[in-house]
């Protein structure tokens, strides 16, 4: 009797090691356990364009905005709600209506749930260049530090911030001491804080320009980018693509394209923030 008793208690206590990893296996690869909100702006063709001193159109970033909202509702995106993502291409991606989008689709996010915010176009130390952005009036620009303050509000503790834009990894501290240009640029501070599940992945360093490729019809950055969510980072072949991954990926890929360029032409992803290495991303097993 007491052996059968010892035998059936080394039975559930194993049945209970298993079954309890492969519970927080599961709960581990969740992209996340609420609802996903996401604002994806996309800007190629820009108000002021081809005026004296004012900013040149660029030819892909609605392309690419476009590619990484069809990825968010795909089932490896998530299969995010269209009412749950505002997509603001060219004219709608003035600087008012991204801070405005931002405030209220991050305002419905609860704890468990998780927000991203997307931007392709163009940029400079300390800011995103919105649609409307007037070169003789610095109060156009989307500061850096206003979408900072548009994911500190939120309640999401899943913060993912992704940016196909020149100079975008100045979101970060600068690299390297700034150049003579780059003296009076805003003051540029980390977007990290002590909560956890931040993710900040940038195109380039603070002192380098994002690419375009016509053969591709996209900028490299979120080219690479969506086709390592979509499964090409999956390195570990489990059917889930980690931010690691992710970021891997990118970094290779990038690295291909920046062979034999000096440093300052290349183009070198940034990534920083509060996070786990194997944070999830993407799911592919409900691809």
């Amino acid at each position: 009797m007491k052996k059968s008793t010892s035998i059936l208690i080394i039975f559930l206590v194993a049945a209970s090691i298993f079954f309890g990893n492969r519970w927080l296996k599961n709960k581990n690869n969740r992209l996340t356990e609420g609802k996903t909100y996401a604002v994806v702006v996309g800007v190629s063709n820009y108000l002021l364009a081809g005026k004296p001193n004012q900013i040149t159109n660029l030819k892909f970033c609605d392309e690419d905005a476009n590619l990484f909202y069809s990825f968010l509702r795909s089932s490896a995106g998530g299969s995010v709600p269209q009412e749950n993502i505002a997509l603001l291409i060219d004219n709608n991606a003035s600087k008012a209506n991204i801070l405005r989008q931002m405030d209220e689709m991050f305002a419905k996010s609860g704890p468990n749930d998780r927000v991203i915010f997307y931007f392709a176009g163009h940029g400079n130390n300390g800011i995103f260049i919105p649609y409307d952005m007037d070169s003789y009036n610095s109060s156009t620009n989307l500061f850096h530090k206003e979408v900072k303050e548009a994911f500190r509000k939120c309640r999401a503790k899943t913060r993912l911030c992704f940016a196909d834009a020149c100079r975008s990894g100045s979101m970060k501290d600068r690299e390297e001491p700034p150049s003579l240009s780059q003296r009076n640029a805003p003051d540029v501070r980390s977007f990290e804080d002590s909560e956890s599940g931040l993710v900040v992945l940038m195109a380039t360093r603070p002192y380098q320009n994002a690419g375009e490729n016509p053969n591709i019809v996209h900028g490299y950055f979120t080219k690479f980018l969506v086709d390592g969510l979509q499964g090409k980072a999956d390195r570990n072949t489990d059917k889930i693509v980690t931010i690691k991954e992710a970021y891997d990926y990118l970094f290779i890929h990038l690295a291909e394209i920046s062979k034999g360029k000096p440093t300052e032409k290349a183009q070198v992803p940034v990534i920083f923030g509060d996070y786990k290495d194997n944070m999830p991303i993407s799911n592919l097993k409900s691809a």
